[in-house]
């Protein structure tokens, strides 16, 4: 019971970074600037969640941690090709 209420709270913790940063990203809608530091955040903190919810399970590997890494520099860079398009 406790490993599911664990992750319940990783997992909502996951949907509160991303809900937040994405009204954020709609916020400052005329604004490219903030729209791409916003990118920049949420790539950071997407990163870090799963690094931190995999070393919490007992199963981060360097392969985890290049996924999640390359996973949001790619988001970085579709955003800021989409923003200053």
């Amino acid at each position: 019971m406790k490993k599911r209420m664990v992750s319940y709270i990783n997992f909502t913790a996951l949907t509160i970074i991303l809900s937040s940063t994405v009204f954020l990203f709609f916020l400052v809608r005329d604004n490219k600037s903030m729209q791409i530091l916003i990118g920049v955040l949420l790539s950071v903190l997407y990163a870090t969640w799963g690094i931190i919810h995999h070393a919490m399970a007992g199963d981060l590997h360097p392969k985890v941690v290049v996924e999640y890494l390359l996973v949001g520099a790619i988001a970085v860079t579709l955003i800021v090709t989409v923003v200053w398009m």
